[in-house]
């Protein structure tokens, strides 16, 4: 939600829902349509349609930014949202929800896309699921046929997850997973 500020200072709310999914030119377009209709302009601009100057309010802030990262603030910038929705956009297989969380956790868009591209492992249900899929994997990656099995059964899986949790990066989601990343 955008907000006209000129308006806001003057008890009056005064705004618009913008549809993040559209490019920072649109979202800038209809910014500045809901500015020009303020109820408190305090400067002039020129009308795209007529190319007269008309009163408009200056200011506008974010005063709701539903499906957003909370470390979205009032001033993030349009380039901002709109980086996040491509982001989302290239991983549309993890969940809305649980996408915020992961750039929330690495507190912008830029640093969660490097993380997700460089060192994500996976959504699991809980980190000791991955700790024994990894365990898995290294004994079988060593040891092949009946040894494998006899070896799991004297395996400590509850150690391993705990010595290999000391060299990750996890993230409790909202839906109760965890995001696992190399630290």
């Amino acid at each position: 939600y955008a907000a006209d500020l000129a308006a806001y200072n003057n008890g009056v709310l005064h705004g618009v829902w913008i549809d993040a999914d559209t490019d920072v030119d649109v979202m800038q377009d209809e910014i500045n349509a809901m500015l020009r209709k303020s109820p408190y302009p305090n400067v002039t601009v020129e009308d795209p349609e007529t190319g007269k100057q008309v009163p408009s309010a200056e200011e506008w802030a974010m005063h709701d930014s539903e499906g957003l990262p909370k470390y979205f603030g009032e001033y993030s910038g349009l380039k901002a949202i709109a980086e996040y929705m491509e982001l989302a956009e290239e991983q549309d297989t993890i969940a809305n929800d649980n996408l915020r969380a992961i750039v929330d956790d690495y507190g912008s868009v830029e640093n969660a896309r490097t993380a997700l591209e460089d060192n994500f492992c996976g959504i699991y249900d809980s980190f000791k699921d991955y700790a024994e899929e990894t365990a898995d994997e290294q004994i079988n990656g060593l040891i092949k046929g009946d040894a494998t099995e006899w070896l799991t059964r004297y395996f400590d899986y509850d150690a391993f997850a705990r010595d290999l949790e000391f060299e990750m990066h996890t993230i409790e989601l909202p839906d109760g997973d965890v995001a696992v990343f190399y630290a």
